[in-house]
């Protein structure tokens, strides 16, 4: 047997095998015992009738076709092994010459390549972020609400309620070309809407919320204003003016929203008072210290809060940096994949797209029905996410593997442990869900992606030298 390899384009191969003419002599007279006991030919019983009866009975061309197809399956795995090819799935015989001597040509997805290119000359700014007083007043008025005397309110709203509402609201103003703005032209053209709130885009429908209407609290400024004497089951259809404001209103900041709000429920909201007893009660034994020690006064429930605040908002930072610094290093980088591997993503889309629609009652079949689709064109809209998601995955595998992070079984046992210590005396009852292969290989993942993305926000900010790299550590070694 002779083997020849070639490499295509887009992470695929051909594969010539070439054989003795005995090989396919002996697979034709295997081909022919098969076929003859499938058919029944007159005057013989099946599986006896002799080569020519039978040739002459269903066909050379049927008994070679046999024979191609079932030496071609015998021969690829051993031929792949002489090749050395690493493929990312199963083969397919493409074509077949019987002369000079018995030739089959194969061709085979590879596995994809990724090149990160020197993703460790990366370098961006990263300012943590400060906690203001404010956002500490913030997280006390929350501990206050917690603790706060709630009660049925008997009359009309007033401020400094809790309110249970059922709320609709729409953006009147949306920038002239915007997504949301042409859908809204269009529905007009089509005669659809009816007047103003037609013309915006409506980012609640019916929504239930709990609103506190306290001017730290409320939805947006004028909002307790405008539900002032409301009664029980009374609505009001109002519209405000967002102030310029994005860190606080986001994309709401500068816009003109119109709401209708039904009053369901008024509550009294009593605050217990902000002092010394009130920190001693909520402190750090409640999960808002350090949990080194319980908050004994106001000033020290501060301290705490400042520091759990700094810390979290550090951690959020830090997270949305790394991903900043992840979606450099794969703009930067080259890739280069089969068509096979966008097919089965592209699958795997559909599947728990499929998924989602069953929490829901429906199924992929009935979107497709009602849609008026195929399932082949709402694959094909999915390209472009899966290719997304390709280029994020091979990203993190080669970033893993450049950098040496593995994540060993004792690196697991010490990250369940974790898990589990928060349910105190109960915790070995939930050891067991570890025992599960699933859930160990999730937490694994994920252990694996926090590790990786420590690492490159490490390299972005400078802290790791090159010579930190496993690949530099190799390099010493064999120098």
């Amino acid at each position: 047997m002779n083997v020849e390899t070639e490499q295509l384009d887009n992470r695929m191969a051909r594969m010539t095998v070439v054989v003795e003419s005995d090989r396919l002599d002996e697979a034709r007279k295997s081909a022919a015992r098969k076929i003859a006991r499938q058919v029944r030919i007159p005057g013989f019983r099946k599986g006896r009738a002799p080569y020519r009866v039978l040739a002459s009975h269903v066909g050379e061309a049927a008994i070679l076709e046999t024979a191609v197809e079932d030496l071609g399956m015998a021969l690829y795995p051993d031929a792949l092994g002489e090749t050395g090819l690493d493929p990312y799935g199963p083969g397919t015989l493409e074509d077949f010459e019987q002369e000079p001597d018995p030739t089959f040509r194969y061709t085979l997805p590879l596995q994809p390549v990724t090149d990160l290119g020197d993703y460790r000359s990366i370098r961006r700014e990263f300012a943590p972020p400060e906690v203001s007083d404010s956002d500490v007043d913030d997280a006390l008025l929350a501990l206050q609400e917690r603790e706060a005397l709630v009660e049925d309110s008997p009359r009309p709203v007033a401020a400094g309620n809790r309110v249970h509402a059922t709320v609709t609201a729409t953006v009147l103003d949306e920038e002239e070309g915007s997504e949301a703005a042409g859908e809204a032209a269009a529905g007009e053209a089509d005669g659809e809407g009816d007047g103003e709130a037609a013309a915006g885009r409506q980012f609640m429908d019916g929504q239930q919320l709990v609103l506190s209407l306290t001017p730290q609290r409320e939805p947006a400024p004028g909002f307790t204003e405008a539900l002032l004497g409301a009664a029980g089951e009374e609505q009001r259809d109002f519209e405000l003016q967002y102030p310029e404001d994005e860190d606080r209103h986001g994309t709401l900041s500068g816009k003109r929203v119109a709401f209708s709000v039904v009053v369901r429920k008024i509550e009294l909201v009593t605050l217990p008072e902000l002092n010394d007893d009130f920190a001693a009660r909520v402190g750090a034994g409640d999960g808002e210290g350090d949990g080194d020690a319980e908050a004994t006064s106001l000033l020290t429930l501060r301290v705490q809060t400042r520091e759990r605040l700094n810390a979290e908002a550090g951690e959020q930072a830090m997270t949305a940096y790394a991903r900043e610094v992840l979606e450099t290093i794969i703009e930067g980088a080259t890739f280069s994949w089969p068509e096979a591997l966008v097919q089965d993503q592209m699958e795997h889309l559909l599947l728990r797209m499929d998924h989602d629609m069953r929490q829901r009652g429906l199924t992929l079949d009935d979107y497709i029905r009602m849609s008026g689709t195929t399932r082949e064109a709402l694959k094909e809209e999915s390209r472009d996410n899966a290719e997304a998601l390709i280029r994020h995955t091979l990203t993190m595998a080669e970033l893993s593997r450049a950098e040496g992070i593995e994540i060993s079984e004792a690196m697991l046992e010490e990250e369940i442990g974790r898990s589990i210590a928060r349910f105190g005396d109960q915790a070995e009852a939930f050891r067991s869900m570890y025992d599960n292969e699933d859930m160990r290989q999730n937490l694994r993942n994920e252990l694996q992606t926090r590790a990786v993305m420590e690492r490159i926000a490490g390299i972005a900010r400078g802290e790791l030298a090159d010579e930190d790299s496993p690949e530099a550590d190799a390099e010493g070694e064999t120098s």
